[in-house]
């Protein structure tokens, strides 16, 4: 079974993180931050990964920071790069949103973004970028979001979680030995 339980406690947080890459798309986010719970619930449905998280912290960057952290780690812990397909990728249209999402899961952690969110009454923008940028760090693996267009933060962000499940479901998959020219990951 490919999954992981982890947790990370630091003065500033307590995080707990369980993740089943081979589930159903069945989230328990126990989180204050009720859009940061929206949005891992959407990631979850969508890769089909089982995600349980309890998460609780004295600030929403701290808190935000360190769910992706544990999240990423577990999913670092979860896999076994050696027989995965390695690429994934995905073009989420939600309305007026149009963002593609692509990973690649070589252990190179690497996080590039054009989405240009505007204020939101339901998330800061930055820590939206903290939080993708810290998933594929901890999680080693390279992260490409674009926002081909759009304007309505709230759906280019859905839309990027979408595309996130969507394209790490792909990459994950059993496909035999992982293509490399070097041979390995």
């Amino acid at each position: 079974m490919r999954s992981a339980s982890l947790s990370r406690v630091t003065k500033e947080t307590e995080v707990f993180v369980e993740l089943n890459l081979d589930g159903k798309g069945k989230s328990e986010i126990d989180l204050e931050d009720r859009f940061l719970k929206h949005m891992l619930e959407t990631f979850s449905t969508f890769s089909t990964f089982d995600l349980r998280v309890r998460a609780k912290g004295d600030l929403k960057h701290h808190l935000t920071e360190d769910v992706a952290i544990t999240m990423g780690q577990a999913l670092d812990k979860a896999l076994n790069r050696n027989e995965v397909v390695r690429f994934g990728f995905s073009v989420i249209p939600m309305e007026d949103a149009l963002v593609l999402v692509s990973v690649d899961l070589a252990k190179r952690a690497y996080f590039n973004s054009n989405l240009a969110l505007q204020t939101s009454s339901e998330f800061e923008p930055s820590l939206i970028m903290h939080f993708l940028r810290s998933f594929a760090f901890y999680g080693m693996f390279t992260l490409h979001v674009y926002q081909i267009s759009g304007s309505d933060p709230h759906h280019l962000v859905e839309a990027c979680f979408k595309g996130l499940g969507i394209s790490l479901n792909q990459a994950t998959r059993i496909g035999g030995k992982t293509l490399s020219v070097k041979g390995s990951l």
